[in-house]
């Protein structure tokens, strides 16, 4: 505690040399999103809740997706296997990427030559074949900036909501797709017979989008994830404000964790400390994970009337007009335009919740029928 008061102090200390004029928080937010205003993430967060807690209220009171076969032993090494067959097939090239081990899963580049993936298998879940979904997504971007910003402060991805995008919808609108699933399970069965062989691909592929909530963001469904952000975001809020004192801290995320996903955390660990971004002070970054959410799906939207059904691609195991598409609109201009801009150039618009919402919308129609949708 004592040393988070003291890096709060610092922080705000940092706000002040700015002298902003409205919101402090927009001074944090800036650094990971430049040029949005708090006032607009309340906005569009405050659309997000209005419909995510009434659909989290309506699944909650239905018989919950059965998601056993994700449940059993899944050795490290045919993880490892099965996640470069997938990466590979959707742009992973040896000869400039690497996927490595770590305690927490994470992304970083060197270079658009070297791409550097890492993530944590564990034997009794797949979540580590998820997290390289999702980490390809950031490796991606990077790989695809224009080689001529090589060495240049334009290298890299515009902002933390675009990056998040990239790895939301890879993760996501990708990596969860049952179009998707039809061209891996079998390789999926292959190499963990014991646990899929007899389970067929509409109950693996349920059980993979089961909505249910958790205790720790990183495990989060669809519908939830942008709970646990925005919980975090309004928290944040005020405690670079003053208005909540740390030592109120842990009370105060149980109370938004009961509030928004009927949870009381156990512990601190399941908690206020499940995440780093408060200990080593990336203040502002919480609320492009779900910015991110709501800029995949703009860009989906975009996609899918550009290419044609993306779907009928990914059944054959196709996913090179994607990434060619996104490389052309997305990756190649780094950092060469802001995020607004590039937003604009791309969709014609603003960021716009909407479309995320009808995405999931349609999800839960799928998943549930008409009870929820």
């Amino acid at each position: 505690l004592p040393h988070l008061e003291r890096n709060l102090e610092l922080r705000r200390q940092y706000v002040a040399c700015f002298e902003p004029e409205g919101d402090p928080y927009d001074i944090v937010l800036d650094d990971y999103e430049p040029g949005m205003k708090t006032v607009e993430v309340v906005e569009i967060f405050d659309a997000l809740k209005a419909a995510l807690l009434p659909w989290l209220r309506s699944v909650s009171d239905l018989e919950p997706i059965d998601d056993s076969c994700l449940n059993g032993r899944f050795p490290r090494d045919a993880q490892r296997r099965f996640s470069l067959s997938v990466l590979e097939r959707w742009g992973m090239d040896r000869a400039a990427w690497r996927l490595d081990k770590t305690v927490h899963p994470f992304a970083t580049s060197f270079a658009t030559t070297d791409i550097r993936l890492t993530t944590n298998f564990h034997e009794d879940s797949l979540h580590g074949i998820l997290s390289c979904l999702h980490e390809f997504g950031h490796g991606i971007y990077e790989r695809q900036v224009d080689s001529e910003y090589a060495r240049t402060p334009l290298a890299q991805g515009v902002s933390s909501a675009f990056h998040e995008s990239q790895s939301r919808m890879w993760e996501n609108l990708v990596g969860r797709n049952i179009a998707t699933w039809r061209f891996f399970y079998p390789k999926l069965q292959e190499e963990f017979p014991e646990q899929f062989a007899d389970v067929q691909l509409e109950t693996f592929h349920r059980a993979l989008n089961k909505v249910h909530p958790s205790f720790r963001r990183v495990d989060a469904d669809e519908v939830t994830y942008c709970l646990h952000i925005i919980l975090r975001f309004e928290l944040e809020r005020k405690m670079l404000s003053g208005e909540l004192s740390l030592p109120d801290l842990p009370e105060a995320f149980n109370a938004k964790m009961a509030e928004y996903l009927g949870l009381n955390p156990p512990d601190v660990v399941a908690g206020v400390l499940q995440d780093v971004h408060w200990s080593d002070m990336t203040m502002g970054y919480f609320p492009t994970y779900a910015l991110g959410n709501v800029v995949s799906v703009q860009l989906w939207e975009k996609a899918e009337a550009e290419l044609g059904e993306l779907d009928e691609q990914f059944e054959r195991g196709d996913f090179e007009p994607l990434r060619d598409w996104l490389r052309e609109n997305v990756h190649r201009h780094g950092r060469a335009f802001t995020p607004q801009e590039l937003l604009q150039r791309i969709t014609g618009s603003a960021m716009d919740p909407a479309p995320y919402l009808r995405y999931l919308e349609r999800k839960l129609g799928e998943l549930f029928g008409a009870a929820v949708a």
